[in-house]
């Protein structure tokens, strides 16, 4: 068995070979972006191990695949994982920690609970400033503590022109809870890469309403809404640190499917 240098699809790594056949294989896109400067990228598809082969081995492939990507300086590696079986807990002990939790629901049956004082309706390109009065929140959210993003909060104006856009998708359902002409919340989910499967993007409510029910029921009418729609999944992800999210998402039905792993390489200088 020999590890020996891959490139793969404008992706670079290592794989493992035992008499001429492939037995693991690790690739990484390499890029650089505001969050995480020069990184590198690993997908779900972009790593296997062959049935029977010990875990250990796509260690020592990672090992292989990253020693040029260090000598190039892009020090931040991504790897994506199977929230089940061995390999996050193999990432973890290579110095991996978990940034984001990918996570499926099915879809909602029974009709959703009501918002007390609050109107949950669907959106139409009419609703963009009652939009912009509460989107923001996310990202606000996830530039303090312990989640520290690394991305400013997002203004108001730079997020007109994405919501001009989401609203104006006639695949896209955007619901938002409003209390005499003010907006409280919203949630939208749009179609998935495969059948029957809805992907659910973006949802929150303005702070001085948590914890009264309302994104309860934003979530079950937008479930119920995604099965009159004809789906019968619902994914989304959210950032591990972000605790609000890591607290409500499994409470609402939602089990992680995938991990986003993360890791930041310091070399001696």
């Amino acid at each position: 068995m020999e590890i020996v240098p891959l490139s793969e699809g404008g992706k670079r790594g290592a794989e493992a070979v035992r008499d001429g056949d492939r037995i693991a294989h690790l690739v990484g896109a390499l890029g650089e972006a505001p969050s995480r400067g020069r990184h590198a990228w690993v997908g779900l598809d972009d790593h296997s191990l062959s049935a029977g082969e010990a875990p250990d081995l796509l260690a020592d492939v990672y090992a292989a695949a990253a020693a040029p990507w260090v000598d190039e300086r892009y020090l931040t590696h991504i790897v994506e994982v199977p929230a089940e079986g061995p390999l996050p807990q193999l990432f973890f002990a290579l110095g991996f920690g978990q940034e984001q939790v990918h996570a499926s629901a099915p879809v909602r049956i029974e009709e959703p609970t009501t918002a007390a004082g609050a109107t949950i309706r669907r959106a139409g390109p009419e609703d963009v400033e009652l939009l912009l009065d509460v989107v923001g929140a996310i990202g606000e959210h996830q530039v303090g503590p312990p989640v520290w993003s690394g991305l400013p909060a997002p203004k108001r104006e730079e997020l007109r022109d994405d919501w001009v856009e989401f609203l104006a998708d006639e695949t896209a359902v955007i619901l938002v809870a409003e209390r005499d002409g003010t907006s409280l919340g919203y949630v939208a989910f749009h179609p998935g890469e495969h059948t029957g499967v809805a992907k659910l993007p973006v949802a929150g409510t303005r702070p001085d309403v948590r914890g009264m029910g309302l994104g309860v029921a934003l979530v079950e009418h937008a479930l119920h809404e995604a099965h009159l729609a004809g789906f019968d999944t619902v994914l989304l992800d959210w950032r591990s640190t972000n605790l609000l999210a890591s607290r409500f998402w499994p409470r609402r039905g939602f089990r992680p499917t995938h991990l986003r792993l993360r890791r930041d390489v310091q070399p001696n200088a």
